[in-house]
């Protein structure tokens, strides 16, 4: 389901990610490589979820707004920009619940820019609309699991050779979302978190302006099949 190779020239060397191996900075490359805005991110707040940076004696989960989510152990944490003013009315970081919503890379632009997770058919500030290929057209679906929020079928592989390393991409927007007029659902892989329940794993709202990415999430693994 991911897109077609592709090839980054070289530069700095960096690390190639692996067990014992930060993969912070291939992850970094790869950011550079989408040619997103340098001023959608805040790098006050960049963290890295490695086993080198995150020990394992750190917790699996965390709670705000009485609401559990994962840790997203293993990815880098690119942290964004946030409107000041609808962060402090609605007090987003200490009331919304944090969620994670699985995408593609080349949404990435246009959903950071949008502020908000548009809704599927959404006419979108750059003039295209926001396609999802979900049956449900009339609800954005997120979960508190990032397991689940970077299952292949929302969060496609993006195969990237760095170095001459084949490396596979995935991007997962960590979010603040509004607790009300949230439906909880279950999900038909029973087993794909670990720490979380299965039966209230997936999450769907109408509410507009309800879902705000503050976040970019990457995960760099090295390709089994080149």
């Amino acid at each position: 389901m991911g897109s077609s190779p592709s090839t980054i020239p070289s530069t700095p060397a960096p690390t190639p990610a692996g067990i014992d191996q930060c993969p912070r900075r291939v992850c970094l490359q790869y950011l550079k490589s989408l040619h997103l805005n340098r001023q959608y991110f805040n790098r006050r707040y960049n963290k890295c979820y490695c086993p080198i940076h995150y020990e394992s004696s750190g917790p699996n989960i965390l709670t705000v707004a009485g609401s559990d989510f994962t840790v997203p152990i293993g990815w880098s944490l690119f942290a964004i920009h946030v409107d000041k003013g609808f962060a402090t009315n609605n007090k987003i970081f200490r009331n919304w619940y944090t969620t994670f919503y699985g995408t593609s890379h080349d949404k990435l632009d246009d959903i950071i820019h949008n502020r908000f997770i548009p809704f599927p058919g959404d006419d979108l500030l750059s003039g295209k609309k926001f396609v999802v290929n979900l049956p449900d057209q009339r609800h954005i679906y997120t979960s508190p699991s990032i397991n689940y929020a970077s299952l292949e079928h929302v969060c496609p592989i993006n195969k990237v050779t760095i170095n001459n390393v084949s490396y596979d991409f995935q991007v997962v927007l960590q979010c603040k979302q509004n607790p009300t007029h949230i439906k909880k659902i279950g999900s038909n892989k029973p087993n794909i978190c670990p720490h979380l329940p299965s039966t209230t794993i997936q999450w769907k709202t109408d509410q507009r302006a309800s879902v705000v990415p503050i976040s970019l999430l990457i995960r760099a693994k090295k390709s089994e099949n080149i």
